[in-house]
């Protein structure tokens, strides 16, 4: 079973929350995937290059259909979407 852990921040003037040490540690240097529906926020960090494995389910974006023919390009996509998050 996953270890849970659940802590109250508050949000600071700049719109900004603390990040707890013990959690940053073990991410390392990687991107970090903020996903906001209705009045849930979800944080999870993702691996340094970007896989489709980690968006699937996590995101929604607007990109043409033919980009799904060329997986290098799809990628690209999928990470300036991530990029301008």
């Amino acid at each position: 079973m996953a270890k849970s852990n659940v802590i109250v921040k508050k949000i600071d003037g700049a719109g900004r929350v603390q990040i707890p040490a013990e959690w940053r540690k073990d991410w390392g240097e990687r991107v970090i995937l903020f996903r906001m529906d209705d009045d849930t926020v979800l944080i999870r960090p993702l691996r340094k290059r970007i896989s489709l494995c980690d968006l699937f389910d996590s995101i929604e974006v607007d990109i043409p259909p033919e980009n799904f023919e060329d997986v290098h390009e799809l990628r690209r996509r999928l990470h300036e979407e991530v990029s301008g998050l």
